[in-house]
C-alpha cells in the first residue's frame, strides 16, 4: 500500500521526516541548494522541523510492471525511437540483398537499434519514464553493452549447438528453454554490473530470477511475446505488401519490438532496483506522474499559494484565511488551485456565511474547467446549507445538464427552471428550456410535456440559434 502526502491524501509520498513523522510530496518539501562538497545537489527539508527528509525511495511511487503495460508499449510510439526507426528502414531498403556490405551495413543498422534500446532501457532503470534524445552518444558511443550481449547470445548458441551435437536434442532442448527463461536475468546482470562473466554465471542470474520472485515468470512471458512478434507480423501480415517494402517494415517492427522490450527490462529494473542492486539516485528520478502530464501554465495565483502552505502545514488556518484575503484584495482569486483551498479552509474554519460567497466564483471556475465532480459536490453542499444557494448562470446550466447525465431528472429539471427564473434574459435560457424538453420526452416519457416546451420556446425565440434544433425535434415527436 503506497505512503500518501500528509498535506495531499492523492498524492504519493516522497519523503518522510524521521523527527515528526510527516509524508510529504514534492509540492511540500522545502529544497535549497547544498553547499561545500556537495554542491550543485538538492537538500530537501521538513516544512515543520526545517530538518532533512529522508527519501521514501522508487517503491512508493511508480505503478508496478504489469499494470503499466499499456504505456509500455505506447512507448515505441514517441517521437523519438519511431523517427530514429523510420529512417533506419528507409535506409534498409537501399542496401543490397546480399554481399559483404549488405552484411556490414544491415549489422551496424542493428547495433544503432539495438545500442538506442540499451540507452533507452539505462534510462527506464533511473526513473526517466521518457525516450532519450537521438544523438551520436545515445546510437554509436559505448557500444560495450551491445558487443557484451552479442558475446552472450553467441556463448548461449555455441553452447546448444554442442549440447545438439555431442548429446542429441534431450538434452539441447531442455537447456535452449532453461536459458531462454533467464535470458531476461542476463540482461538485467549485464546492464546493473557491466560485466559478461557476472550475466554468464548461473548463480547470479538464478539469484536475480529468484529476488524478483513470481512477477519474473510475468517478465518472461512478455518477453517472449515482444521478442516472437516481428516473426508472427511478418509471416501474416509483411508477407502480403510489396516485395520492396517487405524488408523496411520488418526492419521497423524489429526495432520497436526492440525499444519496447528493453523499456519493459528498465522498467522491472526501476522497480525491483533494491532486490537486483541498482542504484536510484533521488536527484535523478522522475516521477512518472509528472512525466505524463501536459506542462503546465504558470499558476496565477502562486505567490499566494506559496506564501499560505507553511501556514496551512503548521496548523494556522485562520492566519492563512487572513492572508489570503489580505493578497488578493486587489485582484481577487483567480486560479482553481487557490479558489478550493481557500473554499476548503472557509468550510474548516466553519465560517459558513463567506464561505457560500466565495463559493459562487468557485462554482465558476470549477464550471470553466467542466469539473463535474467537484462542482457537484459544492452545489449539492451548499444547497443543503442554503436552499436558494445561486451560481452564475453559465455555472447553472452545465450543473443542470450533469445531473442530467447522473440520470437525475428532476434535480435537473429544477436547476434549469432556476435559471429561467432567476436569470430571464440570459442568452442560454432557451437553451435551458430545450434540455428540459428532451429531459421530458428521453428519460421521463411525456412527449406532451415535451412538445408544449418546445412550441413555446418557438413561439417565444423565433430568432434563436436554437431554432432549427427545436423545429428538428417537434418533427421527430409527430
Amino acid at each position: 500500500m503506497k505512503i500518501c502526502c500528509d498535506y495531499h491524501p492523492t498524492q504519493p509520498a516522497h519523503w518522510n521526516c524521521e523527527k515528526c513523522g510527516t509524508n510529504l510530496c514534492p509540492a511540500c518539501v522545502i529544497r535549497r541548494d547544498q553547499e561545500g562538497y556537495a554542491k550543485g545537489q538538492k537538500l530537501h527539508l521538513c516544512p515543520k522541523c526545517y530538518l532533512p527528509v529522508e527519501w521514501i525511495g522508487v517503491g512508493n511511487l511508480i505503478d508496478p510492471f504489469w499494470k503499466r503495460l499499456p504505456k509500455i508499449f505506447a512507448y515505441g510510439f514517441y517521437p523519438q525511437p519511431l523517427i530514429l526507426l523510420a529512417v533506419i528502414a528507409v535506409i534498409s531498403a537501399f542496401i543490397p540483398s546480399s554481399g559483404i556490405f549488405s552484411l556490414v551495413a544491415r549489422g551496424l543498422l542493428g547495433m544503432m537499434i539495438l545500442k538506442y534500446s540499451f540507452e533507452s532501457l539505462k534510462a527506464t532503470a533511473g526513473g526517466n519514464l521518457k525516450p532519450p534524445r537521438i544523438n551520436a552518444e545515445t546510437i554509436s558511443a559505448d557500444i560495450g553493452p551491445v558487443v557484451k550481449q552479442g558475446i552472450m547470445y553467441l556463448l548461449i548458441g555455441v553452447l546448444i549447438f554442442y549440447l545438439a551435437a555431442t548429446s542429441g536434442p534431450f538434452i539441447a532442448y531442455p537447456v535452449f528453454y532453461l536459458v531462454g527463461l533467464l535470458v531476461p536475468s542476463m540482461i538485467i546482470i549485464l546492464v546493473t554490473s557491466s560485466s559478461l562473466l557476472n550475466a554468464l554465471n548461473p548463480l547470479a542470474v538464478g539469484t536475480i530470477a529468484i529476488r524478483i520472485g513470481w512477477a519474473y515468470l510475468l517478465v518472461y512471458v512478455f518477453f517472449s511475446i515482444l521478442g516472437s512478434a516481428p516473426a508472427v507480423l511478418g509471416h501474416y501480415l509483411i508477407k502480403h505488401f510489396p516485395e520492396a517494402l517487405q524488408l523496411p517494415m520488418m526492419t521497423f517492427a524489429q526495432g520497436f519490438y526492440t525499444i519496447i522490450t528493453y523499456h519493459l527490462l528498465g522498467y522491472v529494473i526501476l522497480q525491483y532496483h533494491e532486490e537486483v542492486g541498482y542504484q536510484v539516485d533521488q536527484d535523478d528520478f522522475r516521477d512518472p506522474s509528472e512525466q505524463a502530464s501536459e506542462p503546465r501554465q504558470a499558476d496565477p495565483d502562486a505567490p499566494v499559494l506559496n506564501a499560505v502552505k507553511p501556514l496551512i502545514q503548521e496548523g494556522k488556518l485562520d492566519e492563512a484565511l487572513t492572508l489570503i484575503i489580505k493578497m488578493t484584495a486587489v485582484t481577487g482569486i483567480q486560479g482553481l488551485n487557490l479558489a478550493e483551498r481557500y473554499y476548503t479552509l472557509l468550510k474548516m474554519r466553519k465560517k459558513i456565511p463567506e464561505m457560500l460567497t466565495h463559493a459562487e466564483k468557485f462554482l465558476e471556475l470549477l464550471a470553466a474547467r467542466d469539473d463535474k465532480t467537484k462542482a457537484l459536490k459544492v452545489y449539492i453542499e451548499c444547497k443543503k446549507i442554503k436552499p436558494d444557494f445561486l451560481p452564475d448562470a453559465t455555472a447553472l446550466f452545465k450543473l443542470a445538464g450533469w445531473l442530467a447525465e447522473m440520470g437525475k431528472s428532476k434535480e435537473a429539471i429544477a436547476t434549469y427552471n432556476r435559471l429561467v427564473k432567476e436569470y430571464p434574459e440570459h442568452r442560454l435560457v432557451p437553451k435551458a428550456f430545450y434540455r428540459v424538453a428532451q429531459i421530458f420526452q428521453d428519460r421521463l416519457m411525456s412527449p406532451d410535456n415535451a412538445r408544449k416546451i418546445l412550441t413555446g420556446v418557438k413561439q417565444k425565440y423565433p430568432d434563436h440559434e436554437i431554432i432549427p434544433h427545436v423545429e428538428n425535434y417537434l418533427a421527430n415527436l409527430g
